[in-house]
């Protein structure tokens, strides 16, 4: 053998022996990940132009996941440090707050009453029958392939790269063979896109308790029964809801206009991502 021929095997050899590192180490790195997601959605399909944002952070940490909103987590993070959180958002379809165990074998979207603030989760087990298709594109410098799936009474196309071999992705999303940087409805009233993929910070979940189990059906009771009377647990309890009086001190509020408002912004947010449990208040 050549001096320069054995030069060339042993070159190659390197580099093969580097791409297996590489893909060791993005392996082993998304098992314990932090990854951030932005979402652009339509609160209301019937007014187009109005788009919000929200960011998400999915943890991943040794076959488990949380995917839920960066404020939820630095207040799940309060609470376990502290005891304390920072509250939770009025509006139902916000947080969208979900935990996968290992190997998805068990999965809760999990939910917090907007006025009595009791816990309650739903074991969602439906099956994401996944398309792959032979489309393929870089996203975030990483080859990524198409595919396609109906969840939630949506058809959604996702963007997944094999350079990460996670089969996770934001919300309900996973079971593709790598991580998801990439999803959208056909309707694309809700955007999930990867921003920030990096090592999961204090190896901890900071998972909270997970209340009571429901189904949808008692899940949209609570909401509709929101709707209907949003203050009706404050004043079954004897409680008195008040607001600032712009003196320092405090003012018992006016219950029918807040109920009407509160109503408003349902009414204006009443486009969930499980589009085939939508209430029509």
């Amino acid at each position: 053998m050549s001096a320069i021929l054995l030069r060339v095997i042993l070159f190659l050899l390197h580099k093969i022996i580097f791409l297996m590192l590489c893909v060791f180490s993005l392996t082993a790195f998304a098992q314990n990940a932090t990854i951030s997601y932005e979402l652009i959605y339509k609160p209301n399909p019937d007014q187009k132009d109005k788009i919000k944002k929200q960011q998400y952070k999915l943890d991943i940490l040794q076959g488990k996941s949380v995917f839920r909103t960066e404020t939820r987590r630095a207040s799940d993070s309060l609470i376990n440090k502290t005891g304390f959180g920072s509250g939770y958002n009025t509006d139902p379809y916000f947080e969208l707050y979900l935990t996968k165990e290992q190997d998805h074998a068990v999965i809760k979207k999990h939910f917090v009453s907007p006025m009595s603030r009791d816990r309650f989760f739903i074991k969602i087990e439906d099956q994401l029958k996944w398309k792959i298709l032979p489309e393929t594109a870089v996203i975030a410098n990483f080859n990524c392939q198409k595919a396609e799936v109906e969840y939630g009474g949506r058809n959604w196309s996702a963007w997944f790269t094999k350079e990460i071999a996670v089969s996770e992705g934001p919300y309900y999303f996973h079971g593709l063979p790598g991580l998801i940087l990439q999803i959208q409805d056909e309707r694309e009233d809700y955007i999930f896109t990867a921003t920030e993929i990096k090592n999961l910070a204090d190896h901890s979940l900071y998972e909270t308790e997970n209340g009571k189990q429901i189904t949808w059906n008692q899940f949209n009771k609570i909401l509709q029964n929101y709707f209907d009377s949003p203050y009706s647990f404050a004043k079954t309890k004897g409680m008195k809801v008040v607001q600032d009086n712009g003196n320092g001190g405090t003012v018992e509020i006016n219950y029918r206009e807040r109920t009407k408002e509160t109503q408003k912004m349902l009414l204006e947010n009443n486009n969930p991502i499980e589009l085939n449990y939508k209430i029509d208040y």
